[in-house]
């Protein structure tokens, strides 16, 4: 750069034509631009990423928030069998409002495959509550049992996520309920179309 300068610099005594000096002006304006733009983009860049990874961790805070909020619905009442609370009519309603912001939240991550983990494992807790067929399909038994699978794999998931891992492979429990909840909803699609 210290060439470029003096060039610009020389006097009139010198014997490089008078178009160089412009040039390398030229040259040196042109140089200082294209890297002004490549540290505007990295900082526009690294900006982006940051805002994304911020409203990631904000998701999970929410997602574990209710997660742990449902865990302990399920420690202190007999999920799925009596009246639901809080004058809601079924179960998985109640579940559903309790965990309504976290299946929001599920869909602010860029991975798909983090996306749909979690979407399933929170309709695993909710519909786990109320459906027979899907605890007697998969062997579970119960619905706190279907809804610790589900936990599990979700705390998991995002755990992994936020220390920037890769997805841990499901257990053979959530993958069975997963299977019978994607299947018995195929099942009810297709009687509804008339298939």
């Amino acid at each position: 750069m210290d060439w470029l300068i003096a060039a610009a610099h020389q006097t009139s005594t010198s014997t490089s034509p008078a178009w160089l000096a412009p040039l390398l002006g030229g040259v040196g304006a042109m140089v200082g631009a294209s890297l002004t733009s490549t540290v505007a983009w990295r900082v526009l860049s690294d900006t982006k990423k940051a805002r994304k990874r911020a409203e990631e961790k904000e998701a999970a805070a929410t997602i574990t928030a209710a997660l742990l909020e449902v865990r302990q619905v399920y420690r202190n009442s007999d999920v799925g069998s009596g009246p639901a609370p809080d004058n809601f009519d079924f179960w998985s309603d109640y579940l559903s409002s309790k965990l309504g912001d976290a299946e929001v939240a599920a869909m602010t991550f860029t991975s798909k495959a983090l996306r749909q983990r979690l979407t399933s494992s929170l309709d695993l807790v909710i519909w786990g509550a109320h459906d027979s067929r899907l605890l007697y399909e998969t062997h579970l038994g119960s619905s706190r049992a279907v809804a610790y699978v589900a936990h599990q794999d979700a705390m998991a998931c995002l755990g992994a996520t936020l220390r920037g891992e890769k997805l841990p492979d499901p257990a053979e429990a959530w993958k069975t309920a997963d299977d019978q909840m994607k299947y018995q909803a195929e099942l009810e699609r297709r009687a509804e179309a008339g298939e």
